[in-house]
């Protein structure tokens, strides 16, 4: 980048074997033409579906900033159509656009106006390893009025789509099945599926989650009774087919010509989950027929490592650029840890601008320590990060002030301040023995590195409930998700974290959730972090419920999705959750309670309680915790429309005696 003064101013798993079918199949037209839809269709993407974000803030303190834009093999990348803020400091300047060290066009900046549309060519561009890099390089000048402040008052590109023109070429190969670019996976699944099917099915759609990474994949199953009749996918969507077959396998069928295969993935018991893993594995690279045989191979379990560095993260080296202060900035993501973490700490390894100052380390906005700037500039410090500022993913912000630096009465005055963390930063971790932290930003590290489903309604809607419910934890992660569908019994009973689908009234007698209930109209709230009974609230309603509430058993991570009347709520809670992926990572406390005519909300057993202080007790311990809980579970209950008396009773259940069993929604 350059700043111009005026006048003096700048695991997979692995398939051991890997043999062709010689069953034959349906073999497309012509398979080196587009798709049914002809080369004049145009398809337009916004950012956030191709997975590059709501918006993209241009670096004006380094040399460049990249943008991949995902090119799939026969539909063209064409243009490029956003809109560029203008910071108010500036006076005038253009961002420079480049592909593979070749120009495309430059965008002039008029300070004058907020905003910049801009239209980028694509259509000249080269595509490398299924993507299009472009580099788009800032040179401005500021009102010399102003000292510029590019980290408050960035260049962004927002409102960004992408048109392309013509479709995708047909795979020719299961190796080609998966583009670069999808909407939409749809798998077809028996209306009767054993546990070895719906495993297969939740491993599909959690490995196709992950190898998209931000790109909103919509993940959607059917019966397979609808396979017949179903229309043949589009350009950016896919089909897959589970079935029970002696002769396992996996095949590439195509419904009609032009049109996206089909893949036939067939087996019993682990056979089925073998082929399963295939399409996002390594070695589905190799699968160059329309057919093949994935032998026994799970998964090796990824076991996290104690110590390692931000390279080996995939983080690397962050920098930092401001005048008196700079700030960089980093992301633990438990996630990428492989493990809900415990004990966590950063030996910083780095450098800044030397001088008279301070060095401050704080976490999400919480300070941890503050040290003495020096001559040397060398960042080598240990930070520790209490348990208690864990999140799923926090962020270590390192910064550096100079307060001399910024004297004066110009801008040239005004020295810059870098601080930069080194890629070989190393964070080390202990395996946690209980999530940290408990509730819902424990997941889905606390499932890591494999974990159980369990079923009581192991029909096609539990089918739909274990994917959907997968794929909303997969969203959340880094690294891939391993799930296996077993018993009830060996999901609580097992060494493992599980996630378990079920009424409450079938919840065995082990299980204890933040949120059940006595009777029809008395909800029980208890903090699994706190010692004592519960808080009860009554209401004089008995309506359907639904929650997904995050617990522990045998010191096991637990996520119970449960109903208390009819599996409708709990049905309508997911398809919420699956309507904006956003809602997934913006769950909170430990519990998401849905009601009749009312929209999810998360709670935290710890705040209904009191516990952590969000209420404080009286003597009698009943008023403001009975404020806290109206708040929380009373106005979802309100909610519930044409209600209008209801009756809280809250009793304090502090004392010594038994509690009694939380029997959930009742």
């Amino acid at each position: 980048m350059r700043i111009v003064r005026a006048a003096s101013l700048t695991a997979l798993a692995v398939v051991p074997i890997l043999l062709p079918v010689t069953t034959a199949s349906a073999q497309p037209g012509d398979q080196d033409q587009p798709t049914a839809a002809s080369a004049d269709e145009l398809s337009r993407f916004t950012f956030p579906e191709l997975g590059l974000g709501q918006s993209t803030t241009v670096d004006l303190t380094g040399p460049r900033t990249r943008v991949t834009v995902p090119s799939p093999a026969g539909a063209v990348p064409s243009t490029l159509n956003a809109v560029l803020t203008t910071p108010a400091w500036l006076d005038r300047g253009w961002v420079d656009v480049e592909s593979d060290g070749r120009p495309i066009t430059r965008i002039a900046l008029d300070g004058a106006a907020p905003t910049t549309p801009v239209s980028i060519p694509l259509a000249a561009t080269r595509t490398v390893d299924g993507v299009i890099p472009l580099d788009l390089i800032p040179s401005v000048i500021p009102d010399d009025r102003y000292c510029p402040d590019p980290d408050s008052d960035a260049v962004r590109l927002i409102d960004a789509t992408v048109d392309y023109s013509g479709a995708p070429a047909v795979p020719r190969t299961i190796a080609d099945f998966l583009p670069v670019l999808l909407r939409k996976l749809t798998l077809f699944v028996p209306a009767a599926p054993d546990r070895e099917t719906i495993t297969a099915a939740t491993t599909v759609a959690t490995s196709v989650v992950h190898h998209y990474g931000a790109q909103p994949v919509q993940v959607e199953v059917r019966p397979d009774s609808e396979l017949q009749g179903a229309v043949p996918d589009g350009s950016f969507e896919r089909s897959i087919v589970l079935t029970k077959n002696s002769d396992a396998g996996a095949e590439l069928i195509y419904p009609v010509e032009q049109a996206p295969p089909r893949l036939y993935l067939a087996g019993t018991g682990s056979d089925l989950t073998d082929q399963a893993r295939l399409i996002t594995s390594d070695l589905s690279q190799i699968a160059i027929g329309t057919s093949a045989l994935a032998g026994p191979g799970a998964p090796q379990a990824r076991l996290a490592p104690d110590s390692i560095t931000l390279d080996d993260l995939g983080i690397g080296t962050v920098s930092g650029t401001g005048g008196s202060t700079a700030t960089a900035s980093v992301d633990i993501d438990q996630t990428r840890l492989g493990r809900s973490a415990g004990s966590v700490s950063v030996h910083l390894i780095g450098s800044y601008t030397p001088g008279a100052g301070s060095v401050r380390a704080s976490v999400d906005g919480s300070p941890l320590e503050v040290w003495e700037a020096d001559d040397t500039g060398r960042l080598d410090r240990w930070i520790d990060i209490p348990d208690t500022a864990l999140s799923r993913v926090g962020t270590l912000d390192v910064s550096v002030d100079h307060p001399s630096a910024s004297s004066g009465s110009s801008c040239a005055a005004a020295a810059e301040t870098t601080v930069t963390v080194a890629g070989s930063t190393l964070v080390r971790s202990t395996d946690s023995s209980s999530p940290v932290p408990l509730g819902w930003r424990s997941m889905p590290q606390a499932l890591m590195p494999q974990f159980d489903i369990a079923l009581a309604d192991e029909s096609y809607a539990g089918v739909v409930r274990a994917v959907t419910l997968a794929t909303g934890l997969q969203r959340l992660s880094s690294l891939p998700l391993d799930p296996e569908v077993v018993s009830m019994e060996q999901a609580l009973d097992g060494s493992a974290p599980a996630v378990v689908i079920s009424p409450v009234a079938e919840l065995p007698d082990s299980v204890t959730l933040p949120l059940s209930s006595v009777d029809e109209t008395t909800f029980r709230i208890t903090d699994p972090e706190a010692a004592g009974g519960a808080t009860e609230l009554t209401v004089d309603i008995a309506e359907p419920l639904a929650t997904m509430q995050v617990t522990s058993v045998r010191s096991n991570a637990v996520l119970v999705a449960s109903w208390n009347s009819a599996p409708d709520e709990l049905d309508g809670m997911l398809s919420w959750l699956g309507a904006d992926p956003a809602r997934w990572f913006a769950l909170d406390g430990d519990i998401l309670f849905a009601a009749q005519n009312t929209e999810p909300m998360s709670l935290s057993s710890s705040a209904l309680s009191g516990a952590d202080g969000a209420a404080a007790a009286t003597d009698d311990g009943t008023s403001d915790r009975m404020v806290v809980v109206v708040v929380g579970v009373g106005l979802a209950v309100l909610a519930l429309g044409g209600v209008a008396a209801l009756v809280f009773t809250v009793r304090s259940r502090r004392s010594a005696r038994d509690p009694g069993r939380d029997s959930g929604l009742q």
